[in-house]
């Protein structure tokens, strides 16, 4: 599952379920206290979350095969139900979001990251790539977005927070920990660089009034908030 958008193959796997038909297997599944035909489904292939919710059903499943005593068998029974409700929950929750990326990408379409440059420095930039047009009947326009941000110190300040180390760290500790403090970093501002461009469209915007690139702006101690890729005026509920 991308950033911004399904994969093809997560797409196919959601549209070959009918909701229906998995509600009736887990049913079954419960009766059976195995998986059963809900294996022949390809709920692994709808993303981590979906597949993360299945393998915990069926771990519940296998408590409450194995569970002897009354007590132990009401108390895996309760936490199997529990567990088929949380995956067929999370299907529902994938397939809406299919649903409304099929309804987005008739006039827009961000594309996913790709991966990070090699060797990260303070100084960062996020491309953020797009396509949109104002109906169904126009043509796609491209564009792309520039965001900037420059890493302040304060990625340091976790490590005020644990026990000071008996031993002074080496050389390549400290540059190991700094290189996934920047990888941390840069992975904060790819999300709200690209996630403000999709909230942008989805407010309505068009891709007209989106700048060429926007330095992002820092919250309080000088690091990234929700708000600090916005080029735009969103309007945030009270």
């Amino acid at each position: 599952m991308g950033l911004i958008n399904l994969s093809d193959r997560e797409k196919q796997a959601i549209d070959a379920i009918n909701s229906g038909e998995l509600h009736d297997l887990v049913d079954q599944a419960m009766r059976s206290e195995h998986l059963g035909k809900l294996s022949g489904l390809p709920l692994y292939d709808c993303g981590e979350y979906v597949a993360t919710k299945l393998r915990y059903f069926d771990r519940a499943l296998a408590a409450y095969r194995i569970a002897k005593s009354a007590k132990k068998r009401e108390e895996t029974l309760y936490s199997a139900h529990k567990a088929g409700s949380d995956m067929t929950f999370a299907f529902a929750q994938i397939k809406q979001r299919l649903e409304v990326e099929e309804r987005e990408s008739q006039l827009f379409f961000v594309y996913d990251p790709a991966m990070p440059p090699f060797g990260l420095t303070q100084n960062m930039q996020v491309r953020v790539s797009y396509r949109w047009r104002r109906t169904t009947g126009d043509e796609w326009t491209s564009g792309s977005i520039v965001f900037k941000h420059k890493v302040r110190p304060r990625l340091e300040y976790h490590a005020l927070a644990q026990p000071k180390p008996k031993r002074k760290p080496s050389a390549r500790k400290l540059a190991e920990n700094r290189e996934n403090d920047l990888l941390h970093e840069w992975e904060h501002f790819e999300r709200l660089a690209h996630w403000s461009v999709r909230d942008y469209f989805r407010a309505g915007h068009d891709g007209a009034g989106i700048p060429g690139q926007f330095e992002v702006r820092l919250g309080d101690h000088d690091g990234l908030n929700n708000f600090s890729a916005d080029f735009w005026g969103r309007k945030v509920s009270s």
